[in-house]
């Protein structure tokens, strides 16, 4: 897969556990699916059924996620 920088994308090693917070409290996964979308992740294995799934433009900041290091 390419990008417009180096031309690679990185890839996902499904060895490394995935590691984020939820509402503050730390969540790791061991063997996370990459096929496996952040809404289906939190509705389905997080059981946070209160969810929104949204129009995924991102206009309104309900369903914007922070990510960082």
């Amino acid at each position: 897969v390419r990008n417009e920088t180096d031309g690679l994308l990185p890839q996902f090693d499904t060895n490394q556990p995935l590691v984020f917070f939820v509402n503050g409290k730390k969540v790791t996964d061991d063997g996370p699916d990459p096929e496996c979308t952040l809404l289906v992740y939190l509705r389905e294995k997080l059981r946070l059924c209160g969810t929104k799934l949204g129009c995924a433009e991102g206009g309104c900041g309900a369903c914007t996620v922070m990510v960082s290091k």
